[in-house]
């Protein structure tokens, strides 16, 4: 039975009135929506946090409360903010409750998402999305976010970034980053930060798999979610668009799994090119499937991207790391192997 269809008749017969606020359509199909932009955001702004995801703990709390003023900006926190229940921050109703208080609420000018961690993934069917697409703002944060991300951009055409959570690092390299993409609006260039010469793990090392320079729409963002979208009414057509990818603690062999499901599933046939983040404490384990003495995640990405008839480039600042760029999903930009850098060809704000 329709998992859908069920939930709306169990809710009638049981007298309830939580159903989903919309009927959701699948944008490949239909054809993409305008390109919607956000507002920037200015010194002064009051910023939302909201924990759609995992609940915080330790001091990420006061962390990203500090991370946001820091930045300049007011902090209001969301009404169910890091109610924990189970592995989640909150229950699904709570956490979209505060989602939609977060849009819908003229004070708040942007909205950060202060951790990841798990849980996005459940509230896509119960969002409101002409709520949002009523109410643009910035939407940062990254990881178990890019859920929200796909849903949001493909249900409604808003510009999301890819960026860091209020919790994060903010390195020099985040904050000027993040900065000039939501703030000053500027056509940043995404590169390697001078620092990572003085790295030696394989994971911080540049890989040009297939050389070559392309343009397309930015889409992306964690590959394990990347991939539990895929068969799902939120998905994007990546059909001339730049595909990027970032992962964290993921054995190689499960790399290699969800690379082959894209391939397999055609999604990556169109694109116009590959731009892969750190895939941060990815590697083999010794004695296992992925035996460190016969694969590296130099040899998995090569084997499964190497092949690609567009360039498809390995180790640029984006994912679980200190220096985490900003990147607008929606926007048009530009790839180059040989310079190493992702160019926004547009503003990501208005």
């Amino acid at each position: 039975m329709n998992r859908r269809k069920f939930i709306g008749r169990s809710a009638v017969l049981a007298g309830a009135s939580v159903l989903p606020y919309q009927s959701v359509e699948a944008r490949s199909q239909q054809g993409e929506l305008p390109i919607i932009k956000p507002k920037a955001l200015a010194v002064g702004d009051t910023v939302g946090l909201v924990t759609p995801g995992s609940a915080l703990v330790g001091d990420a709390e006061a962390k990203a409360e500090a991370n946001m003023k820091a930045l300049g900006f007011k902090v209001v926190k969301s009404k169910n903010y890091n109610v924990r229940t189970g592995f989640v921050a909150g229950t699904d109703q709570q956490r979209v409750d505060d989602l939609h208080e977060m849009f819908g609420n003229p004070d708040v000018d942007g909205i950060v998402c202060a951790r990841g961690g798990y849980g996005t993934g459940r509230l896509l069917q119960m969002l409101d999305y002409d709520l949002i697409k009523r109410n643009p703002k910035v939407l940062l944060g990254f990881s178990d976010i890019t859920a929200l991300h796909y849903a949001i951009y493909q249900q409604t055409g808003l510009v999301c970034f890819h960026g860091p959570v209020a919790s994060s690092e903010f390195s020099i390299h985040t904050t000027t980053d993040a900065q000039r993409v939501l703030m000053a609006g500027d056509r940043a260039v995404i590169k390697r930060p001078l620092t990572w010469e003085e790295k030696s793990a394989e994971s911080y090392q540049y890989m040009r798999l297939v050389d070559g320079v392309a343009k397309g729409q930015l889409i992306g963002g964690n590959l394990s979610i990347v991939c539990s979208m895929l068969g799902t009414p939120y998905d994007v057509d990546y059909t001339n668009k730049i595909v990027f990818l970032e992962e964290v603690g993921e054995s190689l062999y499960h790399v290699d799994r969800m690379l082959t499901q894209l391939l397999n599933s055609g999604k990556l046939d169109a694109c116009a090119g590959v731009v892969l983040g750190v895939f941060a404490s990815c590697r083999a384990k010794s004695g296992g499937v992925d035996d460190d003495h016969y694969v590296t995640l130099t040899k998995v990405l090569m084997d499964r991207l190497g092949e690609l008839n567009v360039p498809v480039i390995y180790g640029l600042p984006i994912g679980h790391i200190d220096d985490n760029s900003t990147l607008p999903i929606g926007i048009e930009a530009k790839m180059d192997s040989k310079k190493g850098t992702l160019t926004l060809l547009e503003t990501a704000v208005c």
